[in-house]
């Protein structure tokens, strides 16, 4: 009987581990299987109050206690968004946790994933982010929802309603990493803080802010950085994004009612009336707030990274080999009629977030852009490469590269290119000259997504990348042993004065960065033609 005296063992083992005290009540886990071998997950669990009532639009409060035993076993519903990968409500604001499924002899380093969408869209759930392959490397993943769109960035522009919800709840939810990872085996002094897009977009901001000191060790951006045009969705006119909803809501508001009157407002309708406004999300991002208690970004990331006053903690960053594959470029006609729109109106070449200096002539300024990407008297038209490689830069590179230049001033820097041409790239029209992989083909390459990995190849591709990003995790370093038979190299530190990176392809090698001339440029166009302080780059 001794064989069933094990069994017994073993399973009273397991219900003891997936059995958590935590300092608001009990949870318990369960165990996941998968192919890469089965992890503990604890889903659901609240890491603030629901943002209801006179809740909505503000920053977070910390979860009430609940008695008896929390049943985490599934994921709660997603923040309210243009995704469908959960049911969605307002009451939102839940972690999950996953561990490795095996006794822990010492605490576990913490990944933590903020996820991306372009701050209207995005889950934290297992189905739309499965960690199996990473927590397998000995580390321990944590996923949570944040505040999307309306619910998450509307702002009156002051006190009534700052802003900037969806960010405060990822501050919340690290802080409640800090007070809770330990009870999970996981050690809060060894927490990396890793986003794509959006969630990049997220990471860099809390890299910049001092307010987030102390809540992590480490950082990577993939795709999107605190100097990306599209975090500066910084909103132009917040308050007028507010007025027009209430407006939409209450036929009796007017311009004459105060911003609190606009918050009561907006306050006291249901969920349903905001949902069906929510295209205004469009007109919401991240806003600066007053300065005032509780505000959290009151300053541009811009000067902070120049100073150096921000949280200088070793980062990994990095973009896709051709993000503009995936932003309705991904067929040979849309490519030919956005060249031809370059050569008819240069100034369109102009970023967003680029503001002249006076008397500076933008047409002037297109050409110099035009010119360095196809040649002086050259054509996009002629050159569909061209106009992947400038909406590439455009959107996401130019930031990335910008930002690695300026914090490899403070801190280590290991700059990467995701090249690997696999399953979820290969829908895409190729361009000869052009990369090969879209923004966001990198994350089924990180975690069990919608998107399938399918050959050897992809999933030689997952297992470099995961356990690249997982001895970051652990060590703060990519490659801390060279003899790892699975990597075989060592990713050098970026510096501006030799600008290496690691292209992960089909094999792993160190090169020097080819954009050079680019790079050069945009610093010519935003500091001898931009407005400064400069609001992204």
């Amino acid at each position: 009987m001794l064989w069933a005296v094990s069994i017994v063992f073993c399973v009273s083992t397991a219900f003891a581990d997936l059995l958590i005290d935590l300092p608001d009540g009990q949870v318990r886990g369960h165990e996941v299987p998968s192919d890469s071998g089965s992890i503990y997950a604890f889903e659901g669990i609240p890491f603030a109050s629901p943002p209801l009532g006179n809740l909505r639009f503000q920053a977070p409060s910390p979860p009430q206690p609940w008695s008896g035993i929390l049943e985490a076993n599934q994921s709660r519903d997603d923040c309210i968004g243009f995704s469908n990968y959960m049911p969605q409500s307002e009451d939102c604001l839940y972690v999950n946790v996953y561990k490795p499924a095996r006794e822990i002899p010492e605490r576990l380093p913490v990944l933590v994933w903020i996820y991306g969408g372009a701050f209207i869209l995005g889950s934290g759930s297992y189905k739309a982010y499965g960690p199996d392959a990473l927590v397998n490397e000995g580390i321990i993943v944590v996923a949570f929802n944040y505040r999307l769109g309306l619910f998450g960035f509307l702002s009156t522009g002051d006190e009534a309603i700052l802003g900037n919800a969806g960010l405060k709840d990822q501050v919340q939810a690290l802080k409640w990493v800090q007070s809770n990872i330990a009870y999970f085996g996981g050690d809060p002094e060894k927490v990396t803080i890793v986003g794509q897009s959006a969630g990049g977009i997220s990471v860099g901001a809390h890299l910049a802010n001092p307010k987030a000191a102390g809540l992590f060790r480490g950082a990577i951006c993939q795709s999107g950085c605190s100097l990306t045009t599209l975090a500066i969705t910084t909103q132009t006119n917040p308050k007028q994004v507010a007025y027009d909803l209430a407006k939409a809501v209450d036929p009796s508001v007017s311009d004459s009612n105060t911003t609190s009157e606009i918050r009561d407002v907006l306050q006291n309708v249901d969920t349903d009336v905001i949902k069906a406004n929510f295209l205004n999300s469009l007109r919401t991002g991240i806003v600066l707030e007053p300065d005032v208690e509780g505000a959290y970004v009151t300053e541009l990331s811009f000067p902070q990274l120049e100073s150096g006053n921000f949280n200088q903690v070793p980062l990994v960053i990095g973009s896709v080999s051709e993000e503009g594959l995936a932003f309705g470029l991904n067929t040979q006609s849309s490519v030919i009629v956005k060249g031809l729109q370059f050569d008819i109106d240069a100034t369109q070449l102009l970023p967003d977030d680029f503001v002249p200096q006076e008397n500076v002539s933008t047409v002037e300024v297109g050409s110099l852009i035009k010119d360095t990407y196809v040649g002086e008297g050259g054509s996009f038209l002629l050159n569909p490469a061209k106009v992947l490689q400038f909406t590439s830069d455009n959107m996401f590179i130019r930031s990335i590269l910008k930002q690695a230049r300026m914090q490899s001033n403070y801190t280590p820097v290991y700059l990467y290119q995701f090249s690997y041409y696999g399953t979820p790239s290969q829908s895409y029209f190729i361009f000869e000259g052009a990369g090969k992989v879209g923004h966001a083909d990198d994350l089924a390459y990180l975690f069990n997504t919608p998107v399938q990995l399918k050959t050897d190849g992809d999933f030689l591709a997952r297992r470099r990348l995961v356990r690249l990003w997982a001895n970051f995790v652990k060590t703060l370093n990519p490659t801390p042993d060279e003899a790892d038979p699975l990597l075989s190299i060592k990713w050098p530190q970026f510096a501006s004065t030799n600008p290496r990176y690691l292209d992960i392809d089909d094999t792993l090698q160190v090169k020097t960065s080819d954009r050079d001339a680019e790079s050069a440029m945009w610093e010519n166009v935003y500091y001898n033609y931009g407005q400064q302080p400069f609001i992204g780059f």
